[in-house]
């Protein structure tokens, strides 16, 4: 059993945000019976690394129980208390407090449900000793998500080192799944998104008649996407499967196709979010920021650089 000092702080850890573009639920095997194995759970599907990211310290509390607060209140956070415990039943560590800082809304398409759970195993681990691989971490954080119903792919993108344009390949934990990515000079772009405010994801994940759609053009939209490698092609067919799944609001979509008109490389929908995410040239920033800030009207503008990294310690809290 790996015990802390009483009073112990990790070191900061840090992990990078993730916008979906598209995807499919792989939640069935070959046979068409649901998985139980949460490991084996997961989704295929691409998007974007952000370098606006999450970053996270965790206490040992000994006289005290479990918190976890965002950005200085105190929060539910139901997957992160799912890493807190699963990692509790293996090494028997007493209460922890967990500080999430996160640069990006919550419940908005923008990977941070997935961001926090990881980087909350990697600070567990660094508090007690547990001398977790990223590997490790990474698949207890995989497996909180898909149990909390938050996430499916998120932290096997998140956890990959490489590509600023990402695509999960095939499903699972990250010692499963296999990640790719686009390869293009990701520091000539920037996302822009267009705001809307967070809502529910689970009421997605869990209707099997929207699976059904998702899972039908999100296969297709993943397709098309390897045939031509291109950031162009993600976001166009991305557009394509977030209309054609019944994901996408009206309103989103035609503020997608007019970012298109406006300069940006493409446009689609947060999956999943009440967002609008844009792949903007670096020289066309300002020109089209100043458009979107007056085409939204109530919405908040994010911008974020690309980012081709993953978690990693910092060097101090």
């Amino acid at each position: 059993m790996a015990v802390g000092l009483a009073g112990k702080v990790s070191r900061r850890v840090y992990s990078p945000s993730a916008v979906s573009s598209f995807f499919e639920v792989c939640d069935r095997d070959n046979t068409g019976v649901k998985i139980a194995d949460p490991l084996r759970i997961g989704s295929r599907g691409g998007g974007f690394k952000l370098k606006k990211g999450t970053y996270t310290l965790a206490f040992e509390v000994p006289d005290g129980s479990d918190t976890v607060l965002i950005n200085g209140v105190q929060t539910q956070a139901r997957t992160t208390k799912r890493v807190i415990d699963n990692l509790r039943r293996i090494y028997g560590f007493g209460p922890v407090r967990i500080e999430h800082t996160v640069e990006l809304p919550v419940g908005s398409g923008f990977g941070t449900s997935g961001a926090g759970a990881l980087t909350t195993a990697i600070a567990i681990s660094d508090l007690f000793g547990l001398n977790l691989t990223l590997s490790q971490a990474a698949d207890h954080a995989h497996r909180a998500e898909v149990e909390s119903v938050t996430g499916l792919g998120t932290v096997t993108a998140l956890a990959y080192g490489g590509g600023a344009m990402g695509l999960v390949t095939e499903p699972g934990g990250f010692s499963l799944g296999r990640v790719d990515a686009i390869l293009k000079d990701y520091s000539e772009y920037v996302i822009v998104c267009a705001w809307f405010g967070p809502i529910e994801k689970s009421t997605v994940l869990l209707s099997e008649d929207k699976l059904t759609l998702v899972n039908t053009h999100g296969r297709e939209a993943m397709q098309r996407i390897m045939e031509e490698r291109t950031p162009e092609a993600l976001l166009r067919y991305s557009r394509v499967f977030a209309e054609k799944s019944g994901i996408a609001t009206p309103e989103h979509l035609k503020l997608a196709d007019a970012a298109a008109r406006r300069g940006a490389v493409g446009a689609t929908q947060n999956m999943i979010g009440n967002a609008v995410h844009c792949l903007v040239e670096k020289p066309k920033l300002d020109s089209f920021v100043t458009w979107i800030r007056g085409a939204i009207g109530g919405g908040e503008v994010i911008i974020s650089e690309l980012s081709d990294s993953g978690p990693r310690l910092l060097s101090s809290p």
